[in-house]
């Protein structure tokens, strides 16, 4: 195991004396690499007067949050094979990977050992990443855009276990590809005559901002309903992919959508469903992603660009930026709090002080701490990785100990919430935890509701991103450990304010969503989502469900108990396999279930297949023919799974091969509607069905009062689902019967 020790002599020499010493390192070739693609790159390290001795070791290491190809030396005919050569005649060197080879968040790392003999001064490495001369298809480069990407390159000279950072570490840019969509958004409310914003932005294949799109896009709206939406515009360069079409306005009551198409037909682009009010109510919803990280801890990018994104590109309302603790020392809190501050700016966008306190799970596990103020303390989990140790007092290890130092107070509020940490429900304080978080990149969470229900606690729902990217709002999982799009939080507040979205959250009025602005207006006896109250006869609901695309069905849960749902009865395609999986491993960081398999069918015929709830380009459908379908997925607690349209007869079988279920069923056997096959882990399942038609709409009004209902306090709560896989989660209302 590679030593975490650094030494950092920069404080006593110069750069040129340290190259002098320890070496230098270039890369090529040396120009901007797109995200996503695929390509072969050379590290060629030279020695310095130290040379390495043997029992030494070069480190190149890169950020955690990159999902650069994951580096392989068995196979050289397959994909991200690297390799290791040196020109020196006095030791070998050895290659390996070792993904928790340094310190955070530079984890990842290739080793390269010397071993018979000493590298000498001037020997060369030359490391290639993506070799293809075994016939690999080389590496698949960081799919997300980064301005500084380096890899850093370290050095153990004498064998001692102590590294020396080369001030000539490689570095380069990572920019997007070319435009692969359109995405529109709009308000989910607006009042009519009154002026709001339509921003439409070019994404790139992995969710990246198209920055080079100089493409001409026509807006329409089908009735003619919105006002001052120009008819064509062509993106220009200071655009950078994204322009905001500002004063428009709606003309009359009613749901719409605008479209935003490319004139050559290549792209195109609807808008998420705005409702245009005649007058308002005493609430509005907004959109916030409340969690992500920067390059000042954990990940890409800086603090500033993290808020910029999050208004001016993704379009967001509200956003905190949460950093781990352990990571953050006083300069940098100083400017995390400085950074929100800058951006916040009442009416038209909230950026929030705060950190993610990471404790230990045996500690109580992640916490997003949050301050309705200009600033806020910082009461560390542990000082992991600070030196500066004048302000160890003021950490605060359990969970417990934080929420005994903030109590009383109604300036601050947590958030509970699973990354690579879950949080342990069974520490809880109902005053300053409002909500749990249950979805995120990480995966979705929706066991933080459960079992804090079932705990008899009073908690809503929130959503976010804990993006590492440098995308809060638009947070896409590209290949690495994230295994969903980021989720979103509809906070229905009084108006855009610190204050007023405080106030909202601490009374649970929100929504989650798996990302797209699902629509959910609802009430409960004239109640807001997320209130408490008493009640002397059985509830009633009136609820109005707007889906980005057709819904699949909408269900009210009383606790754990599913009451109702619609459709009532749900019809099914007689011609549609739907095969669908979802779950995870285990709560904790290493929940990724892994799903490749193959369906093979026998005495039938499939006609068609395409894809359903995969999360990006890296998973999907691989192969298929008239006899059988191969496919790669994870899943993080969310569902994947693939559509087939068949020509089959009673006994025409299906066999599903997947490493965590194998199974054979005739197609007769499914004619009641749907199969499912449990896998362990957390809500690991296989299901396989007919096709469920859904609600044939994307629209769901309802109003009812239930029969009956038990005495005592019940929690009442509803979840949406869109025939994409997508997802909304209201906070419960408790009634006391």
């Amino acid at each position: 195991m590679t030593s975490r020790i650094e030494l950092n002599p920069l404080a006593e020499m110069g750069e040129e004396q340290i190259e002098a010493l320890y070496g230098s390192a270039t890369l090529s070739p040396a120009g901007l690499i797109t995200a996503g693609s695929w390509g072969t790159w050379q590290i060629r390290y030279t020695a310095g007067s130290y040379g390495i001795d043997e029992n030494g070791a070069l480190l190149v290491a890169w950020r955690f949050a990159t999902d650069w190809g994951r580096p392989q030396t068995s196979d050289p005919s397959a994909p991200n094979y690297v390799s290791a050569t040196t020109d020196s005649h006095s030791c070998e060197v050895a290659l390996r990977y070792d993904p928790k080879g340094y310190i955070r968040p530079w984890r990842a790392c290739l080793a390269i050992d010397i071993f018979d003999g000493a590298l000498l001064p001037g020997d060369t490495i030359t490391i290639t990443y993506g070799d293809r001369s075994g016939g690999s298809a080389g590496t698949r480069a960081q799919t997300f855009v980064e301005k500084v990407f380096r890899f850093r390159t370290l050095i153990d000279a004498q064998g001692s276990g102590q590294y020396v950072t080369l001030p000539s570490s490689p570095a380069t840019e990572i920019i997007a590809g070319e435009a692969q969509r359109l995405v529109a958004i709009v308000p989910s409310e607006a009042q009519i005559e009154r002026q709001f914003d339509l921003v439409v932005k070019a994404e790139d294949g992995w969710g990246n901002p198209a920055t080079s799109y100089a493409g001409t896009i026509s807006l329409e709206e089908a009735s003619g309903s919105i006002a001052k939406v120009p008819d064509c515009y062509t993106f220009q360069p200071p655009d950078q992919g994204v322009r905001r079409f500002r004063n428009c306005s709606a003309k009359r009551p009613g749901i719409f959508t605008i479209r935003a198409r490319a004139l050559d037909g290549a792209l195109v682009g609807e808008s998420n469903p705005l409702r245009a009010l005649s007058t308002r109510g005493p609430h509005r919803p907004f959109w916030a992603d409340l969690h992500g990280q920067s390059g000042e801890t954990v990940g890409t990018n800086s603090v500033r660009d993290y808020f910029a994104f999050a208004r001016n590109y993704s379009a967001l309302d509200v956003s905190g930026h949460q950093g781990n603790d352990f990571q953050i020392t006083a300069p940098v809190w100083e400017e995390i709090v400085a950074a929100a501050n800058d951006a916040n700016d009442p009416g038209q966008f909230v950026a929030f002080v705060g950190y993610e306190w990471s404790g230990n799970t045996a500690g109580g596990g992640d916490r997003n701490v949050y301050f309705l103020g200009d600033r806020g303390e910082l009461l560390r989990s542990s000082h992991a990785q600070i030196s500066d140790l004048s302000d160890l007092a003021a950490d605060r290890y359990p969970v417990s100990a934080l929420h005994d130092e903030l109590a009383g107070r109604t300036d601050v509020f947590i958030i509970p919430h699973v990354g690579g940490r879950p949080s342990d429900l069974a520490y809880h304080c109902p005053p300053l935890e409002p909500l749990v978080e249950v979805y995120s990149s990480w995966g979705e969470f929706e066991w933080m509701l459960r079992e804090s229900i079932a705990r008899g606690y009073h908690v809503g729902v929130a959503a976010g991103s804990d993006g590492h990217k440098g995308r809060p709002g638009s947070s896409y999982p590209g290949a690495g450990a994230f295994g969903v799009y980021g989720g979103l939080t509809c906070i229905l507040a009084s108006d855009l304010s610190r204050s007023a979205i405080g106030e909202a959250l601490m009374a649970r009025r929100c929504y989650a969503t798996s990302g797209q602005r699902i629509i959910v207006r609802a009430s409960c006896e004239d109640h807001p989502i997320g209130s408490q109250f008493s009640l002397d006869r059985a509830p009633a609901f009136d609820l109005e469900i707007v889906g980005t695309e057709e819904l699949e069905q909408v269900e009210l849960w009383r606790g754990n108990e599913l009451l109702r749902s619609w459709p009532p009865i749900q019809e099914r395609r007689p011609d549609q396999l739907r095969l669908s999986w979802k779950g995870a491993r285990v709560k904790g960081r290493a929940r990724m279930a892994r799903w490749d398999g193959t369906l093979a069918v026998a005495g039938g015929r499939i006609l068609a297949v395409e894809g359903y709830a995969f999360d990006s380009p890296a998973e999907g459908i691989q192969n298929w023919d008239a006899k059988g379908v191969s496919w790669r997925s994870i899943t993080t607690g969310d569902s994947d799974g693939i559509v087939v349209t068949l020509e089959a007869q009673a006994d025409t079988l299906l066999a599903v091969d997947t490493p965590l279920v194998s199974t054979e069923i005739p197609w007769s056997d499914l004619a009641d509607g749907s199969r499912r096959i449990a896998a362990g882990g957390v809500d690991l399942e296989l299901t396989i069905e007919r096709r469920p038609i859904g609600l044939k709409a994307r629209r769901l009004s309802a109003s009812f009062r239930l029969a009956s209902s038990p005495s005592g306090e019940q929690a009442y709560w509803i979840r949406a689902l869109q025939v994409d896989g997508a997802k909304a989660w209201t906070s419960p209302w408790y009634v006391t019967h």
